[in-house]
C-alpha cells in the first residue's frame, strides 16, 4: 500500500471505487429484504438462482454492446456518466419505495431500475480495472490487482452494515418505513455523486485508452472477435479467466446451498433469525474476500503466481470437503472464510494476468468480457444447485463434491501451466 499510494492517480481511483461501491452496498441493503428475504417468499434453490440471474445476467446481455465503449471512449468519461446515471436512479428508487409504489407495474419498474443500477456498477468497475495500469508502474499490476478487490468487500461490508444500522435505528426512533427508505437511497445517491466529484482530478484521457476510434454498431462484433482472439492467444490470461469461471460456478452453488439451508433446514425462530444467521456466513466469506490481497500478493511474490493459484485451489478444496462432510453451521462458517479467501485470490491472479498480457487497445473489452464470464459463473453454479439440491438444501454429496471440483480445477491448472510458469509472472515483482 505504501508503494502504490505514492501514485496520486492510484489514490484517486481508490477514492472513486470506495465511494461508488459504498453506494452499491447501501442500495443492496435497501433492496435485499424485498428482493430475496421476504417472509412470504419460498427462497428455494430455484428462487435463489432466479434472483442471482436477475442481478448478474443483464450485464452479460448488454456487455457486447457497451464493452467496446471502454476501448473507444475515454474511460474517465464512462465512469463519470455511469455514476451520474446511478445517482439519478437511486433517487428514482427512493421515490418508488418511499411512496409504496412496489406492486403491479411499479414492481416491474422497480426491478428494471435495480438491474440498471447494478449493471452500470459492472461497467464502471470494468472501466476502472482497464484503466488501472495507467495509475501504477509496470511491475505493480499484481499489487494493485490485490488491493482493489480487497478494498471492495471491506467497503461494502462497512457501508452495508452502516446502512442497515441506520435503517433499523430510524425505525426505532419512530420514523415511518417510507421516509426511512428514502433516507437510505438518498445516501446512496450522495455516494455516487461523491465518486463523480473525486473524478474531477482525472484528465479526460488519464485512464486511457491510448488509442481511440469511433466505430459503427456492426463493427462492435468485429472488435469483440478481435478482443476474444487476443485473449485466446494470451494463454496465461485465458487460463486465468477460465479458472475464474469454473471457481465462481462452485461459489454460486455454495451460496445457493447456504441460503436454502438457513431458510429451510437449520432451526430458527423465523425469517429474521435465519437472515441474521445466514449473514454470519456471508460476513465470514466476505472477510475472506476482503483479506485475500493480504495473502495473494506476498504468497505470489514468494512462490510465483502459478503456484499461489494451485495452493489457493487446493486449500479451498480441503476446506470445502470438511464443510461439506459435516454441514454444521460453525464448521461451515470457518471453512467459508477460507473458501472466500482462496477463490478471491484466484480472481486477483486472473485480473493480473489480463492486465499484463492484453494490450491497452483491447484491455477494456477483455476486462469486461472477464467480468461477464465471472458473473456467468455465479449463475451457472446457482442453476446447477437448483437442479441437484433437495428442497431443504441438505446434501452431503453436493457439499463434498464441490470440494472435489476445486481439487480437479487445481489439477487442470497444473497441467495447462506446466513449463510456462514464468509467463504467469509478467506484471509482478517476480518478472525481474
Amino acid at each position: 500500500m505504501r508503494r502504490l499510494t505514492r501514485h496520486a492517480a492510484f489514490r484517486r481511483m481508490v477514492g472513486v471505487r470506495l465511494a461508488t461501491q459504498s453506494g452499491d452496498a447501501v442500495i443492496q441493503i435497501g433492496m435485499a429484504s424485498y428482493v430475496l428475504l421476504n417472509p412470504q417468499s419460498q427462497a428455494d434453490a430455484a428462487a435463489v438462482a432466479a434472483v442471482i440471474a436477475l442481478v448478474m445476467m443483464p450485464m452479460a446481455v448488454a456487455g457486447p454492446f457497451v464493452g467496446p465503449i471502454l476501448d473507444r471512449f475515454a474511460r474517465t468519461s464512462t465512469v463519470r456518466v455511469s455514476d451520474l446515471t446511478r445517482s439519478v436512479l437511486a433517487v428514482v428508487l427512493a421515490i418508488l419505495v418511499g411512496t409504496g409504489r412496489t406492486s403491479g407495474g411499479w414492481q416491474v419498474l422497480l426491478a428494471v431500475v435495480l438491474v440498471i443500477v447494478l449493471s452500470l456498477n459492472r461497467l464502471q468497475l470494468a472501466g476502472l480495472g482497464a484503466g488501472m495500469p495507467h495509475t501504477v508502474d509496470d511491475d505493480e499490476y499484481l499489487d494493485a490487482a490485490a488491493v482493489m478487490p480487497m478494498l471492495g468487500p471491506v467497503t461494502m461490508l462497512v457501508a452495508g452494515g452502516s446502512a442497515a444500522g441506520l435503517r433499523l435505528g430510524a425505525g426505532r426512533l419512530g420514523l415511518p418505513p417510507g421516509p426511512s427508505d428514502v433516507l437510505v437511497f438518498g445516501i446512496a445517491a450522495g455516494l455516487f455523486c461523491t465518486g463523480v466529484w473525486i473524478l474531477r482530478g482525472f484528465t479526460r484521457t488519464a485512464l486511457g485508452p491510448t488509442t481511440r476510434r469511433v466505430s459503427s454498431i456492426t463493427s462492435v462484433f468485429t472488435g469483440l472477435r478481435q478482443a476474444f482472439a487476443e485473449l485466446v492467444a494470451a494463454r496465461p490470461a485465458l487460463n486465468g479467466v477460465l479458472l475464474v469461471f469454473a471457481s465462481r460456478a462452485g461459489y454460486g452453488l455454495l451460496m445457493t446451498m447456504i441460503v436454502v439451508l438457513y431458510r429451510h433446514h437449520f432451526p430458527s425462530d423465523g425469517v429474521e433469525t435465519s437472515v441474521l444467521s445466514m449473514g454470519v456466513w456471508f460476513a465470514a466469506t466476505g472477510a475472506g474476500f476482503a483479506t485475500s490481497g493480504l495473502v495473494a500478493a506476498p504468497l505470489s511474490a514468494r512462490t510465483g503466481l502459478c503456484r499461489m493459484m494451485m495452493i489457493a485451489l487446493g486449500t479451498a478444496a480441503l476446506a470445502q470437503i470438511i464443510a461439506g462432510a459435516t454441514l454444521v453451521p460453525v464448521v461451515m462458517i470457518v471453512c467459508g472464510l477460507v473458501v472466500g479467501l482462496c477463490l478471491q485470490s484466484i480472481k486477483i491472479a486472473a485480473d493480473t494476468l489480463v492486465q499484463a498480457h492484453i494490450s491497452d487497445e483491447a484491455r477494456g473489452r477483455v476486462t469486461l468480457m472477464h467480468d461477464i464470464i465471472n458473473n456467468c459463473g455465479y449463475v451457472t453454479g446457482a442453476v446447477i444447485a437448483a437442479l441437484v439440491l433437495p428442497p431443504d438444501g441438505f446434501s452431503i454429496p453436493a457439499g463434498v463434491g464441490l470440494g472435489v471440483w476445486f481439487a480437479l480445477l487445481a489439477a487442470w491448472f497444473w497441467a495447462v501451466s506446466r513449463g510456462t510458469t514464468e509467463a504467469y509472472d509478467v506484471g509482478t515483482v517476480n518478472a525481474h
